[in-house]
């Protein structure tokens, strides 16, 4: 065990059970004794340099947060004697705390790790782009259609009333730039990864700048791009 598995270990015993807050703080300043020392089998500390260390009035102060604590089985304790002072061990009583509330996190990790994947994988799963008639040409067509494609993948599909605002602004300023221009302004806004069509740029771009291809324009009698 580390030191965090001990301190989780006495505060998930003190969630159920009860010790005196001297005998708490003698667990946390043996904790920091057997952490500098290097983890060894068990630590000597006599009884007035325990006394320091918890901040105790007296002898039997200590004695008493000692038993207590040996009592709760997180320190076992041997008595010592004149020149070899008494001797800590960690107990091992309380590690099932550990190892239950252990099993029990990692079983319910599990669950909901699986849980979770499985929403996530359904959520993940694409909707096809909204078909719609445009009358665009081949080109514009394809742009208009990459573009649903696009905005699908980002979780930002059209609702309806949205697509036909769209479908009405693309063909406005096609009449008015040429179909060339648009398609290629609907490209270069998925490749800058942006989250709309920027179609000012069509006003920046002196419109057939963008393309030498002619300018179909929309004939509104028939309904049909010339």
């Amino acid at each position: 065990m580390t030191y965090l598995d001990y301190l989780n270990d006495f505060h998930r015993w003190l969630e159920s059970g009860t010790l005196p807050g001297s005998s708490q703080l003698m667990y946390f300043k043996l904790l920091n004794v057997f952490n500098r020392a290097g983890w060894p089998e068990y630590v000597r500390v006599d009884n007035l340099r325990m006394m320091v260390m918890i901040g105790a009035e007296s002898k039997q102060a200590v004695i008493r947060a000692r038993d207590k604590l040996v009592e709760s089985g997180f320190v076992e304790f041997q008595k010592g004697k004149k020149g070899s002072p008494s001797r800590y061990y960690l107990g091992k009583g309380s590690h099932n705390v550990t190892e239950n509330a252990t099993e029990s996190v990692t079983v319910s990790a599990t669950e909901n790790v699986t849980e979770n994947v499985t929403h996530n994988k359904t959520e993940k799963k694409i909707k096809n782009p909204p078909q719609v008639e445009t009358g665009f040409g081949d080109d514009l067509q394809s742009a208009f259609e990459a573009w649903l494609a696009y905005k699908t993948e980002k979780r930002q599909s059209y609702q309806p009333t949205g697509l036909q605002c769209l479908v009405t602004e693309i063909r406005n300023n096609a009449q008015h730039y040429g179909e060339a221009a648009v398609a290629k302004l609907i490209r270069e806004c998925m490749a800058s990864n942006w989250r709309g069509i920027i179609f000012d740029r069509l006003k920046q771009g002196g419109g057939q700048a963008f393309s030498e291809q002619p300018m179909r324009k929309f004939d509104p009698v028939t309904g049909e791009w010339r």
